[in-house]
């Protein structure tokens, strides 16, 4: 009776043990996936590295992550610069708007379906002066939650950045064992399939990262620098904010048109119809060309399947699904290829 439930003693006393090890890392489990995605994708850089500082792992490790924190870091910083010049600006014309007074944009009635709305508001608050102390005052509870939620959010954000380059040292410092403990795991419950997988796993990694990476940066510095062109405010955190939520369908057009509309009521209409047009054209060739493209050239998946790994991994994952969409879908077509090769048949993807 004792050997009889000995397998099930065991299975429970494993998935006891996973289970508390899960509750303990679960906190930290967002920064070691992420450090885990930027220690595959940067691996090539960080054995550039490390060959120049031959058997000084730890120096080699803390070179490589200080590079990649500086990539992190360095465009997050201008684009906070910017951010405080468009905070500085605002509060600027609400002090004087509440001082004051500010008359009507002669173009804010021309705006369609809310053109009305605004117009009305606008004679509420900020055509006659001291009637915003009276509406802060009115939701000063309600500013300073959120206040206090996007504080947390932020920090919350840099907490998890911060641990991800902390577990990124440790990743590029023992990468090697770590990769030999993982193929000698992996053989020994996969054993003839490992192989199949671990090769496609890095460069499906490697080259979803950097398309998203690199094809949203220049996204964001093109865009940015045709409203720039065109006199849009804000240019650069609008142009960044459009290439971020370009990968939600349909968002990025739908916020061109917004700003085309603004520009053609301003009595700038060639304006804003170069905006939409150049600006949607722009978004379509960078994520229904390029980036697929550069994600197709290392994973050879189906050009519908980058997208559909891409949409389906937000809508599921959210972020992290930008990256580990595509690269579940790699897996399951290695899942495929098993499936319907011969034993004696090579590996065709």
């Amino acid at each position: 009776m004792r050997n009889s439930y000995q397998p099930f003693v065991s299975l429970l006393f494993t998935c006891l043990i996973l289970l508390a090890a899960f509750t303990v890392l679960q906190p930290f489990l967002l920064s070691i996936v992420w450090a885990g995605l930027i220690a595959i994708s940067s691996w090539p850089l960080h054995k550039i590295i490390r060959s120049r500082l031959p058997q000084r792992d730890n120096l080699a490790a803390a070179c490589s992550t200080t590079v990649i924190a500086l990539m992190l870091a360095l465009p997050l910083i201008a684009l906070l610069i910017f951010i405080a010049e468009d905070i500085r600006a605002l509060t600027a014309f609400l002090i004087e708007a509440n001082a004051h007074g500010k008359a009507v944009p002669i173009w804010l009635d021309r705006l369609p379906l809310v053109g009305d709305f605004l117009t009305e508001k606008w004679n509420v608050y900020l055509s006659q002066p001291s009637h915003l102390t009276d509406l802060f005052s009115a939701k000063l509870n309600t500013l300073q939650d959120f206040a206090h939620s996007l504080l947390v959010n932020i920090l919350s954000r840099v907490a998890t950045l911060f641990f991800a380059l902390w577990v990124l040292f440790f990743f590029f410092r023992d990468g090697e064992k770590l990769i030999s403990h993982i193929s000698r795991l992996g053989f020994k419950w996969l054993e003839q399939r490992w192989p199949s997988y671990a090769y496609h796993i890095p460069p499906a990694v490697r080259s979803t990262v950097n398309g998203l990476v690199l094809v949203g940066l220049a996204e964001g510095m093109i865009l940015s620098a045709l409203f720039a062109v065109f006199q849009v405010h804000s240019a650069v955190l609008l142009g960044m904010v459009t290439a971020a939520i370009a990968f939600v369908p349909l968002a990025a057009p739908l916020l061109l048109a917004l700003i085309g509309t603004l520009l053609f009521v301003q009595d700038a209409p060639v304006s804003g119809i170069l905006v939409f047009s150049l600006g949607t054209t722009i978004i379509m060739l960078a994520d229904y060309l390029v980036r697929p493209q550069l994600i197709q050239r290392s994973t050879a998946l189906p050009f519908l399947a980058i997208l559909f790994g891409i949409f389906g991994g937000i809508a599921t994952m959210g972020i992290l699904g930008l990256i580990i969409g595509p690269v579940i879908l790699v897996l399951f077509l290695v899942l495929l290829n098993e499936a319907i090769r011969s034993d004696g048949d090579d590996f065709d993807l």
